[in-house]
């Protein structure tokens, strides 16, 4: 097992009190293997990823009975520790990578950068693997390229410099925090064939954060729901694509075009309501206020794993594929 995640939860010292933003999430991954993460904004995706990279800030309270990454416990790391497994044992892309590189540095110094860190490579082996990793990513002219700032590269070939970044120190764990957002149809496509030939060259273990239940459906083997902090469902990604128990999984995948009729006036399924804020959480299950499938328990108590089906889901009245 190459990470194992139990009862993580994750707080946050506020002026209005303490806001638990994660609460009880446990997960693990192997090598090789691919965990898409899907649901709403700010349902602890991105925040849960932070944690794993230990790039939170210090106002976050981190707790958990397990947080360990190749045997290593990631809650007693000092930064100096964390230093040097993060960028080389464990990488990440960014949501937006127009945010993430540096605009007063070249692409090229940047991935260089992380060579020097990380690397016992002489200066012209690092200028060498800099070149082959552009050229690895699909980036054209990689030559020239290299001598180029970020604003002077479009969307999708800054997000593979920022691949090639994550991918450079070719490391056991790839975090790819929804590494397609604001890309053209086209670019979402290349950008995600992508990860997953380099994960298949380097035996990566990887993270796919997104909104979207299709493309985790094509390029993850496993899956976790998560909603207000809380993973809802969880399992083999083909059976809760083809048997999603929870309602809100349900809401997910109907709200998918490709679902519903086409027609130009038909009208496309969408989840009532809004996340629930983190300051004023609901009492009992956190999707209640929105859901359909509500029963008396669901408002008073927090649901546990109900275990008459075949995947864990934190639900009083889950949907059946035959109700």
């Amino acid at each position: 097992m190459l990470l194992n995640v139990k009862n993580l939860s994750i707080s946050f010292q506020t002026k209005s009190g303490i806001i638990q933003a994660v609460r009880n999430i446990s997960f693990s991954i192997n090598s090789g293997d691919t965990l898409g993460i899907v649901g709403e904004s700010g349902c602890g995706k991105s925040i849960t990823n932070l944690a794993i990279m230990g790039l939170l800030t210090p106002q976050a309270i981190v707790q958990a009975d397990v947080l360990e990454f190749n045997g290593v416990n990631l809650l007693k790391l000092k930064e100096r520790k964390w230093q040097q497994i993060r960028g080389k044992e464990i990488s990440m892309i960014f949501q937006d990578p127009m945010s993430a590189l540096n605009p007063c540095f070249t692409v090229g110094h940047q991935i260089q950068e992380t060579l020097k860190v990380h690397t016992s490579l002489k200066k012209k082996e690092i200028a060498e693997k800099t070149i082959h990793l552009l050229e690895q990513v699909g980036i054209p002219d990689p030559k020239t390229r290299i001598n180029s700032y970020p604003h002077e590269l479009s969307g999708g070939m800054a997000q593979r410099v920022m691949i090639s970044m994550a991918i450079a120190c070719q490391p056991k764990l790839l975090i790819a925090d929804e590494p397609t957002t604001a890309l053209d149809v086209t670019i979402q496509d290349q950008i995600l064939e992508l990860l997953s030939k380099l994960q298949k060259e380097n035996n990566m273990a990887m993270i796919l954060v997104t909104h979207d239940l299709g493309v985790v459906a094509k390029h993850s083997k496993l899956l976790q729901v998560m909603y207000a902090g809380e993973i809802i469902e969880s399992g083999i990604t083909d059976q809760i694509i083809n048997k999603p128990y929870h309602p809100y999984t349900h809401g997910l995948l109907q709200s998918l075009p490709s679902e519903h009729n086409t027609e130009i006036k038909s009208i496309l399924p969408s989840i009532k309501g809004i996340v629930p804020d983190l300051n004023n959480r609901p009492t009992g299950c956190q999707f209640h206020p929105r859901c359909n499938k509500i029963i008396e328990n669901c408002s008073t108590q927090i649901p546990s794993k109900h275990k008459d089906i075949d995947h864990p889901v934190l639900c009083f009245n889950p949907i059946y594929k035959d109700s």
